[in-house]
């Protein structure tokens, strides 16, 4: 199986990464030539692709998929997700499967107003409000949280402890203000097979981040939480792969926060806790014997830190050169 990568330059795609690349024929691609990904597979196997929310990105990925005979996708950049999913069918003509969910959670996920209304029948969800007018037409306690309603990551939270906080945000309806929940919370992996079995929901605590990303974590078997995962993925209808959040209330009551419908980048400790998700998705995909149930796991912790790959100035000028050529 010959399968394409992108994002190469982030923690998910070097997930995949660790968990493929032994067994299988792994391109990397990126639209940045410095993308540390690139360097992990032989030179023949770096792909250089425009940003994922060109106009180009897709025909240039058709593209490639063809000539390089991809018979798997696995794209780890939001703004990529839901352009590749609209073109599925002609991915699938090719011989190519692109192992992303539905489209309308795609798009349910990207707007994180729209995908609490439409769970708050299903799972808690916490108190929210859309930011357009001024504290007092809210109908929510101080302290608050702010976060806009698109985009992914820790970027643009703010906690709001006192109304002047509120002063700086715009008031265009493009950020969430919702009540704050002091409990912990849970990036829970979840993995459904093409029938539609729940096969893995593993929930984690992030212990310790920097720049947004995880470097200490720890799985957890926290059951209420396993159950909130599963029930969700089945109301909306999730395949493949996501990264479900939650966190507690002041309850103790576990609340829906996002859902990113792509790998995250902590999965080799999912792996090292008993279920190995990248090779469960590409056992699936070619029809081998897989589970039909929900997997166990174990309780784990783990520590992350930099290391190093060596290479000759001359494999960065080569991509840098197809960079030069990329539309």
């Amino acid at each position: 199986m010959r399968i394409m990568v992108t994002g190469a330059g982030g923690p998910a795609a070097i997930s995949v990464w660790k968990s493929l690349h032994f067994d299988y024929e792994l391109y990397m691609a990126d639209m940045d030539p410095c993308a540390p990904g690139l360097y992990l597979v032989p030179t023949k196997q770096r792909l250089i692709l425009p940003k994922g929310d060109a106009p180009e990105f897709c025909d240039f990925v058709l593209k490639t998929c063809k000539t390089r005979n991809i018979d798997l996708l696995i794209a780890t950049v939001d703004a990529e997700l839901l352009p590749l999913a609209l073109r599925r069918e002609e991915f699938e003509a090719m011989g190519t499967t692109v192992a992303l969910p539905h489209t309308e959670l795609l798009r349910l996920a990207r707007d994180k107003a729209l995908l609490l209304e439409e769970c708050k029948a299903v799972v808690p969800v916490p108190f929210s409000s859309i930011w357009t007018e001024n504290i007092e037409n809210l109908g929510i306690e101080l302290p608050a949280f702010a976060k806009p309603r698109h985009g992914s990551g820790s970027r643009g939270l703010k906690k709001i402890n006192i109304a002047a906080d509120l002063d700086d945000l715009p008031k265009d309806g493009t950020f969430l203000i919702q009540e704050w929940l002091p409990g912990e919370e849970y990036s829970v992996d979840t993995y459904v097979s093409q029938k539609g079995n729940v096969l893995a929901a593993v929930p984690r605590i992030r212990m310790k981040t920097d720049s947004g990303i995880a470097i200490t974590a720890r799985t957890v078997v926290h059951q209420d939480v396993i159950d909130l995962a599963i029930k969700l993925a089945k109301h909306l209808d999730l395949r493949f792969v996501a990264n479900i959040q939650f966190k507690r209330s002041v309850e103790g009551t576990p609340k829906l926060l996002e859902i990113n419908p792509r790998f995250p980048g902590t999965l080799p400790i999912t792996a090292a806790a008993g279920i190995d998700i990248p090779k469960l998705l590409v056992h699936d995909i070619l029809g081998e014997a897989i589970p039909d149930t929900l997997q166990a796991f174990r309780e784990i912790m783990a520590v992350r830190y930099w290391t190093e790959h060596f290479c000759e100035a001359s494999e960065w000028k080569n991509l840098q050169a197809l960079l030069q050529a990329t539309p």
